[in-house]
């Protein structure tokens, strides 16, 4: 393969896998969207509170993002390995950056599809109303679980991967059979030392 060739393939391969990444970002931002029960402000006479059980769906929020995250990136990184398998290494470099692309996208996209700023919504509410709180992360942590199920999925890839049959089995593997030393015929001395007289 020349060089031209090789460099058209590895561009190839980056739209592609950064283009599936980006799109996966857009889904499971919406899908964050509508599946997250935003936690909820009450509009007091001096502001806005929150009790403890509203406190708790802000868990639910990140708890929601990394299962989207890690399952959506497992997928891609499992059926992306194995589609472009041209140069593992390269290919596994694009797989955590797009991953990480996807998670900045999911954020966007699902604080973009969520609720609206509070602090503006909760000037224009009247004492006692509910207002929800925009959809965000809380903890920078759940960031992680979108190159992590990829490179997990990446992992499963390789390791079911068939060997090339150009190369052949590796030496000393249970399909290349065992060859015995060769041995000389064994001599009865008896009978040599009847030629012999």
């Amino acid at each position: 393969m020349s060089d031209r060739d090789r460099s058209a393939g590895a561009r190839s391969d980056a739209a592609v896998v950064i283009g599936v990444f980006l799109v996966l970002g857009v889904l499971a931002g919406l899908l964050w969207s509508v599946l997250v029960t935003p936690a909820q402000f009450t509009k007091l006479a001096t502001g806005g509170a929150m009790g403890e059980n509203e406190l708790g769906k802000q868990f639910g929020a990140d708890g929601w993002f990394v299962v989207i995250g890690f399952l959506a990136s497992l997928v891609a990184g499992f059926a992306l390995t194995v589609w472009r398998s041209r140069d593992p290494l390269l290919t596994s470099l694009l797989l955590v950056l797009g991953a990480a692309a996807a998670a900045a996208v999911m954020t966007l996209v699902g604080h973009w599809a969520g609720p609206g700023d509070p602090e503006a919504a909760l000037r224009a509410a009247k004492v006692g109303e509910r207002v929800p709180e925009s959809l965000d992360v809380d903890t920078l942590t759940v960031y992680l679980a979108w190159p992590f199920g990829v490179l997990v999925g990446a992992l499963f890839a390789l390791l079911g991967r068939a060997p090339d049959p150009a190369t052949g089995p590796a030496r000393g593997s249970a399909a290349e059979p065992a060859t015995e030393p060769a041995t000389e015929p064994a001599t009865d001395p008896a009978a040599d030392s009847g030629t012999s007289k």
